[in-house]
């Protein structure tokens, strides 16, 4: 097991873990890959699951499937969006809990997601991880990125995965707190401030989906993720080099049957990317070889 350096002055890749419900598993997956071949991370940022992902890494968790599947998934809030597949009765549940909610924040209650949280990584503090960890989340009032680098982490991740309108606003420090993923799906402006880089912008996004909406829910989901899909583009573009473990067919945010098939996607794709990655930490190895191919060429010119 590869050992971390907790000093960003250090080289190494500097992660920024997007969210993307269960598939966030597949941020697992890398890490372990990236752990193994033993490329050191020099720091690591999440949004929403990624932040999740994040967290075991600086806690040194197992980056399996398993602790984090028993802790933080909601059975109950899986079924209700799930609903065996059938897209009337799904949206018929999530409507009447819609009607239900008109008088809280959030369909869903937090308390659970927050006992399993400290369950697993207890009173651990964001500052005390090791790799440095930037935990990504929205203002609500402001729209503006929210990084905390300070504070305790079961709280952070909660904020930063607090779905609007799934689960209800984090207090920080005067703020009302959000799923990071509402201004910056792909956590670039996080990871920026763990050190000077580079940075792997890792994307578990959906691929997009092309379908007439057939409801009114669907029309306002569609819309939101149209903005967050151009965020997120603007946010890759600021970033060194983009893993994209985006799978072949959309999977549900709260489908956690996949959750073993991403966790192996993830891994696979990651092994497959590891020369990319390793080229990252020697730019200057990897000119001089640029140079020296050159070379022969311009002499014969």
């Amino acid at each position: 097991m590869a050992a971390f350096d907790g000093s960003t002055t250090q080289p190494g890749l500097i992660l920024a873990l997007s969210g993307g419900g269960v598939r966030g598993f597949a941020h697992l997956g890398a890490l372990r890959a990236i752990r193994e071949a033993g490329l050191p991370i020099a720091g690591v940022a999440g949004s929403s699951a990624g932040a999740y992902a994040a967290a075991n890494l600086g806690l040194d968790l197992p980056l399996e499937v398993e602790p984090l599947m028993s802790h933080v998934i909601d059975r109950q809030l899986a079924d209700l969006f799930m609903a065996n597949g059938n897209r009337l009765l799904r949206v018929a549940k999530i409507q009447g809990r819609l009607f239900k909610a008109l008088r809280h924040t959030a369909i869903a209650d937090a308390e659970r997601l927050r006992e399993g949280l400290l369950e697993l990584y207890g009173t651990a503090r964001i500052e005390e991880l090791v790799p440095p960890l930037a935990i990504n989340a929205a203002d609500l009032n402001t729209g503006e990125v929210v990084v905390l680098r300070e504070g305790p982490l079961v709280d952070a991740v909660m904020a930063s995965s607090a779905i609007p309108g799934i689960f209800p606003p984090v207090p920080w420090g005067g703020r009302l707190l959000v799923d990071g993923d509402v201004v910056e799906k792909v956590p670039v402006t996080a990871a920026r401030q763990l050190g000077p880089g580079p940075v792997v912008g890792v994307d578990v996004s959906n691929p997009v989906r092309l379908h007439k909406p057939h409801n009114s829910f669907e029309v306002m989901l569609m819309a939101s993720e149209a903005s967050i899909r151009r965020l997120k583009r603007l946010a890759l573009e600021r970033a060194d080099y983009v893993l994209s473990l985006v799978p072949d067919h959309p999977v549900d945010t709260f489908d956690y049957s996949q959750a073993n098939a991403l966790y192996a996607f993830g891994y696979e794709t990651t092994q497959a990317h590891l020369p990319e990655l390793e080229a990252l930490l020697a730019p200057k190895r990897r000119g001089l070889f640029a140079w020296l191919q050159r070379e022969p060429q311009r002499r014969k010119g």
